[in-house]
């Protein structure tokens, strides 16, 4: 498959082995309209944008209850982009969080910001009168009481209450926990063994004690996980299966500093006390459970 056809055409190639038809457009050299030039992609985007979007907003109005949630960040051409995503519970009962659509901005003021919610939600063809909550971060342009984002939309829809974004306040959280000197040197020793036992020896001796061990982890971890610098979901899942992997990364480390040459056996005897070490145990079960 040729890698610079762009994935769009190597969709339609791949389907084509199971679809005649599609087979016959692609193939058939006299035919001009095969529908793959740039063109009629981002047409064919286009028009899926629009049938799933529909979906959303007839599902987000027939709840008659929602919230929107709002941020705004620059893209790589360092335009000012605002997401819309509603939360709303459908007919089932079933709790919906769903990605609406990105709207570009030229102010940052809570009111023109509250104005392009409003809009862009309008835009979409949702009933604002519907609108029960926002929740956005903590910044005073979102948050304000007076000019903020918050209390622009609370004064068209009083019902609108304003919640400080859950996920907002618990990155403020972990990143002012991380501050503290234990747990900034427990997940700076997380991260070094990672380092460590990413290569495809040390890998596999890992994987080895895993599964030689009569005491199987009960998640799919097998290899430690890189921490992410800005997802903190990502940064809990590395740091879940670590613990998970502890017993098995320690029995790892103890082969490796008895058995292998230098400097790997040198390595692996500093992880190994460190990972031992009392106050780095204590930071990392205390880290896990707030995490």
């Amino acid at each position: 498959m040729n890698s610079r056809e762009g994935k769009f055409r190597a969709i339609l190639k791949y389907r084509a082995k199971g679809d005649e038809h599609v087979r016959n457009m692609l193939e058939d050299g006299g035919k001009r309209n095969k529908y793959t030039s740039p063109i009629i992609q981002n047409q064919i985007i286009e028009a899926c944008n629009k049938i799933i979007l529909k979906k959303i907003v007839d599902r987000v109005n027939s709840s008659k209850c929602f919230s929107i949630l709002a941020d705004e960040t620059t893209d790589v051409a360092t335009n000012e982009q605002l997401s819309l995503s509603a939360r709303y519970v459908d007919d089932n009962d079933i709790l919906h969080e769903d990605f609406l659509q990105f709207f570009e901005i030229n102010s940052l003021t809570g009111s023109n910001l509250a104005l392009s919610i409003l809009n862009g939600l309008n835009s979409c063809g949702i009933e604002c009168d519907y609108l029960y909550g926002q929740g956005y971060d903590g910044a005073s342009n979102m948050a304000g009481k007076f000019n903020g984002v918050q209390a622009v939309i609370r004064a068209a829809h009083p019902k609108a209450l304003y919640v400080h974004c859950a996920a907002h306040s618990f990155n403020l959280a972990i990143c002012t926990s991380s501050n503290i000197q234990s747990v900034r040197n427990c997940l700076g020793i997380v991260e070094r063994l990672y380092v460590f036992f990413n290569t495809p020896k040390k890998k596999n001796a890992l994987i080895n004690e895993i599964e030689k061990s009569d005491s199987i982890p009960n998640s799919n971890a097998r290899t430690l996980k890189r921490q992410c610098a800005t997802r903190w979901v990502q940064k809990y899942e590395s740091l879940n299966d670590f613990v998970e992997l502890l017993p098995f990364v320690v029995k790892t480390l103890e082969t490796i500093y008895s058995t292998w040459g230098v400097p790997s056996s040198i390595d692996a005897n500093v992880l190994l006390k460190s990972v031992l070490d009392s106050e780095f145990l204590v930071s990392l079960y205390v880290t896990k459970v707030h995490f």
